[in-house]
């Protein structure tokens, strides 16, 4: 029997992360199961994230920008999500290669389910941007549940 205790669902903050939290709110009542949710950014590869940026009078590392902004696009989605009546447990915004990061977590931390949301590019799109669902799938030993939503289908 699968027994589901702790979900951890990636977000990118779109319609797409929107779809796998909804269908894991679903999994995780009917499991009583818990939610976490984890972004992660990733430097550019040509700007170091110890750079240091400014803007009216102050500056600080690109690595403290991106994630002063992510932990505020976490705390708007967060708030939406709740509204909603999904319930969440933890939230995360790390830096690092998405799909590397998201499979450590998932496995070092224990969960029983990724969920997560797929863009389903195709073609010279998805050759040029890659999937990070694709390399999840292909890396984890955990579970993974990816979800297209209606928005993202051709």
């Amino acid at each position: 029997m699968i027994n589901l205790r702790r979900i951890l669902v990636p977000v990118d903050y779109s319609a797409c992360s929107r779809a796998a939290l909804e269908h894991a709110a679903m999994l995780a009542k009917s499991f009583n199961a818990t939610i976490d949710l984890l972004y992660v950014w990733e430097a550019p590869a040509f700007i170091a994230p110890e750079a240091m940026v400014g803007a009216a009078g102050t500056t600080q590392t690109l690595a403290q920008l991106a994630s002063d902004q992510a932990q505020a696009a976490m705390r708007e989605f967060v708030t939406q999500a709740r509204a909603d009546g999904i319930e969440i447990a933890d939230t995360r915004v790390e830096q690092g290669d998405p799909s590397h990061t998201i499979v450590t977590l998932a496995e070092r931390d224990g969960y029983d389910l990724v969920a997560m949301g797929t863009h389903g590019r195709s073609g010279f799109a998805h050759l040029l941007l890659g999937s990070v669902a694709e390399k999840v799938v292909r890396r984890s030993t955990r579970p993974v549940l990816t979800v297209r939503s209606a928005e993202s289908q051709d």
